[in-house]
């Protein structure tokens, strides 16, 4: 088996499938975790999924949402919601991982194309100007949100994204407990910014849908509003975020997988949980395909009914509710505000678990049916209506 992409969830599926049949990751950057294209804000779940502990910068138990009109929002939870990672770190305990499960490595190997034979595919790689054909049983694209992969099986484009922008600030926070996000047409129209505290840096970012100016327009002003404008930039990064998978992740002998398949929520944009169980799905996917000699397009066809069995509803539910979100002005998104401010719906939200965020759509609804009113036919369809 050939893997394009030797990210997190690359690494996932090559750890898992390598003591099996003979796994190789073909990964373009010369070296792993560079460049870095995440928040890095993940659930505890993550972390105890990939044992990467040790690359915990800070943990999370609560957070403040900002409206337009000024007006904020405290959810405070018992315990940690969210954990930061070093997401350079967290890349190469994956790697690490893969290795000691007998997965190959090539660095600095550009993905090129793929034809299919009678009983393989034949991958072309160019490492610098040497170029390489490659034969595999199956190859599985975890190659990103531009799926190169994808493209060349015929897999359709994600429904939707994101482009995002993000700089790591030389400064600590006094509060490292809680995330604060903000909303807004001006700030980030159409998704959110942040600010993330990370121990002794904090991390200060946003994202905007499409059709609107490029997010690096709305930083300085967001830098501003937050009082970080002055101070040191570490780093910074950009990238796009692909929502809505397309209708299918797989073909004859190829799967695509986490980003290449859209798989990020689409109320948070975080994709690593969500493409660490699709990677799962994939690996059992395999193996099974391995051990039957069967890597046909209703074989691989069980991925995508797995991957949907654990978190497709979620992946939905998430993409209907962002529509409802999309329809809204300033105006409408302070109303919101207005309508939750009250104990019961912030208890709920304070549950709330940024891998299932849709899960609390039903009881907040039941609260507060007057919220029906933003969209009744699709936040009904929540409630089973």
């Amino acid at each position: 088996m050939i893997v394009v992409g030797g990210g997190p969830v690359g690494s996932s599926v090559a750890s898992l499938v390598a003591g099996f049949m003979r796994t190789l990751v073909l990964e373009e950057h010369a070296e792993i975790g560079a460049p870095v294209q995440c928040a890095g804000l993940v659930s505890p779940r993550v972390v105890a999924m990939t044992g990467t502990d040790d690359t915990v910068l800070n943990r999370i138990s609560g957070g403040v949402v900002h409206f337009p009109n000024g007006v904020s929002i405290e959810l405070n939870g018992k315990e940690p919601k969210a954990v930061v990672v070093d997401r350079r770190a967290f890349d190469f305990k994956c790697y690490e991982k893969a290795l000691d499960s007998g997965a190959e490595f090539i660095l600095g190997a550009k993905y090129c194309s793929f034809s299919k034979n009678a009983d393989s595919v034949s991958i072309e790689s160019r490492v610098e100007k040497n170029t390489r054909i490659l034969h595999a049983k199956l190859l599985v694209g975890a190659d990103g949100y531009k799926s190169c992969v994808g493209r060349d099986a015929g897999i359709g484009k994600p429904r939707d994204s994101v482009r995002g922008i993000q700089v790591d600030i030389d400064r600590r926070l006094d509060d490292q407990n809680r995330v604060h996000v903000y909303l807004g047409l001006k700030l980030a129209p159409g998704f959110f910014a942040w600010v993330i505290p990370c121990g002794h840096f904090t991390r200060v970012g946003l994202c905007v849908s499409t059709g609107h100016d490029a997010p690096s327009r709305y930083l300085p002003p967001f830098l501003e509003k937050v009082g970080l404008a002055d101070a040191e930039r570490l780093n910074s990064i950009s990238g796009i975020i692909p929502i809505g998978p397309p209708s299918s992740t797989y073909a004859d002998r190829v799967m695509v997988v986490g980003d290449a398949a859209a798989q990020a929520k689409p109320l948070s944009g975080g994709g690593l949980y969500t493409g660490m169980v699709a990677s799962q799905c994939a690996a059992r996917t395999a193996i099974e395909a391995y051990e039957a000699n069967d890597f046909s397009i209703r074989m691989l066809s069980k991925y995508q009914e797995r991957w949907k069995s654990e978190i497709g509803k979620e992946l939905d539910k998430g993409y209907r509710i962002r529509k409802v979100f999309l329809r809204l002005n300033d105006n409408k998104i302070n109303d919101i505000g207005r309508m939750i401010d009250r104990q019961d719906v912030l208890d709920i939200l304070s549950q709330g678990d940024i891998d299932y965020p849709s899960m609390l759509a039903p009881s907040i609804l039941r609260c507060l049916p007057s919220l029906l009113k933003f969209s009744p036919q699709i936040l009904g369809s929540l409630l089973g209506r």
